[in-house]
């Protein structure tokens, strides 16, 4: 069975970004290689001092990502993968050694050969922070005309058309509406098919001192397989491909009662891992699924 784990990449560029030739006497920067944008690639780490280095990853998850594209200045992280490569020289990068302390603490001091790399991908112009979870909180778009800063987006900015945009661009399901998400004075008109929420026709009315807009998207998750839509197999949805979830830690009812709190059922009634087929799955950490759907 082929066990993909995603998680996230980090930002190409960001304070203290450096070029490509010369060598950073800040304690460390990040960039993003080789992907579709400067928010796309594959992770590499220039620390004092030293050259542009590979990032091999070890055990990292999407929420740490989302930690990654922040610092780089880009938006929530959409997908993390570990790629196999040619072996070459590379940092490792444990996620729980910097919790509490800065990302360099982090990285591990000396380089090794690894076969491994991490790519991660980012949304270039939106993000939502301080919520629960990835798929919730409150909404900033960043806009060439804002000199790359990060900017609030006003409540009644958003209709629901408008939300399912964000939300899908997000990875995420569909958005729980609230009476802030409403016609009056909206700032972005969407059609609905865009496939980002900066795609979609602006209008910049109304005060710039205002309420700011919090959003919550659904988790893309699904049971199947059962007669009703709050009994089967979960599965998750991550960069558009819906695939079975096997779990890495102990699952119980604690961890089914979060998710079906997510799903809009009632109480976890029973529950059980089995031996599935030998399609590809997506690994979920079971401690993040609990935190997150809190």
């Amino acid at each position: 069975m082929s066990n993909l784990l995603l998680i996230l990449f980090v930002s190409l560029c960001g304070p203290g970004a450096v070029t490509e030739n010369e060598k950073s006497t800040e304690p460390y920067s990040l960039r993003l290689v080789d992907g579709n944008s400067r928010c796309h690639g594959r992770l590499q780490v220039q620390r004092a001092g030293q050259d542009w280095t590979e990032v091999s990853p070890w055990d990292i998850l999407l929420w740490f990502g989302n930690r990654l594209c922040a610092e780089l200045d880009c938006g929530s992280a959409l997908s993390l993968e570990e790629k196999t490569v040619s072996e070459r020289e590379a940092v490792y990068l444990h996620p729980y050694r910097c919790l509490d302390s800065s990302l360099i603490d982090c990285f591990v001091s000396d380089t090794s050969r690894s076969p491994y790399s991490l790519e991660l991908n980012c949304s270039d112009s939106v993000r939502l922070i301080g919520g629960r979870s990835l798929c919730s909180g409150s909404l900033q778009i960043q806009d060439q005309s804002l000199d790359q800063s990060w900017a609030a987006v006003c409540e009644g900015a958003l209709d629901r058309r408008g939300a399912e945009v964000l939300c899908r661009e997000l990875g995420c399901g569909a958005p729980v509406l609230q009476g802030a998400l409403s016609p009056p004075g909206q700032t972005f008109h969407c059609e609905g098919h865009e496939y980002k929420l900066m795609d979609c026709h602006r209008t910049r009315t109304g005060p710039e001192i205002c309420p700011t807009l919090n959003l919550i998207c659904k988790e893309p998750l699904r049971l199947v397989g059962r007669a009703s839509r709050c009994e089967g197999t979960v599965e998750a949805e991550l960069k558009g491909e819906w695939r079975p979830v096997v779990t890495s830690g102990f699952w119980d009812l604690e961890s089914a009662a979060a998710m079906c709190r997510d799903l809009d059922c009632g109480s976890a009634v029973y529950t059980e891992t089995r031996d599935g087929s030998d399609s590809e799955v997506w690994s979920v950490s079971t401690n993040c699924v609990k935190r997150a759907l809190l």
